[in-house]
């Protein structure tokens, strides 16, 4: 199937989801967008700039990818209602924003263990047996994770090379998940409705693991 058609699909499912669906979707989305956008512009400004030419490559086309990301969400959220105005989405940007820094590998871990916790975010709602009968839209959040899982090994590999231990790794990774986890406690009751439970999952557990 081309990306053309299976967004098609997609689309038609976000117009198709219930109420109580589409309004606790749409919550989660404004989020991700936030993320999205803020990925797009550190990946292809502030560290780009003092990449080499291969880690340019690199950077650049995870760029792209967010900005696909974005354009796909911000379709999605058109068709929605708007989310509860309870999550904060003025402070999401701030966070995304404050995550941006002058130490290179420290940019990257951080961007890495933000992308890992999309990454497990996105895999409780393909597993979602209330999305489960909209397939096409389950396939976009699946195409998403793909891309989002790959951004995390790169950034994470760029981050090594650059001097980040293992380590320090796992340590920026515990410290963006605690302050996610205060960041989308208003959307918690919108996670429950999509796949029954709240985010984060742990990111121990063998089914969220991201490869390195």
């Amino acid at each position: 199937m081309s990306r053309e058609a299976s967004a098609r699909d997609a689309l038609q499912d976000v117009v198709r989801l219930p109420n109580h669906l589409a309004t606790a979707f749409a919550t989660l989305l404004g989020f991700l967008l936030c993320g999205e956008e803020s990925a797009t512009h550190a990946f292809g400004d502030s560290l780009v700039r003092s990449s080499t030419d291969i880690e340019r490559a690199s950077l650049e086309a995870i760029a792209r990818d967010e900005a696909v990301h974005a354009c796909v969400i911000d379709q999605w959220l058109a068709k929605l209602p708007e989310g509860p105005a309870n999550l904060d989405l003025v402070a999401s940007r701030r966070f995304f924003m404050r995550l941006q820094t002058r130490d290179r590998a420290l940019h990257l871990a951080r961007i890495a263990a933000l992308d890992a916790s999309v990454c497990r975010m996105l895999s409780q709602l393909i597993r979602s047996t209330a999305l489960a009968p909209y397939r096409g839209l389950v396939f976009g959040l699946a195409r998403i994770r793909f891309d989002e899982a790959r951004h995390v090994r790169v950034s994470r590999a760029l981050a090594l090379r650059l001097g980040m231990s293992r380590e320090d790794l796992d340590a920026v990774a515990a410290d963006i998940d605690a302050q996610l986890a205060g960041l989308l406690t208003p959307a918690e009751g919108a996670m429950r409705v999509l796949t029954g439970s709240t985010f984060p999952p742990d990111r121990n557990a063998r089914d969220n693991r991201i490869a390195t």
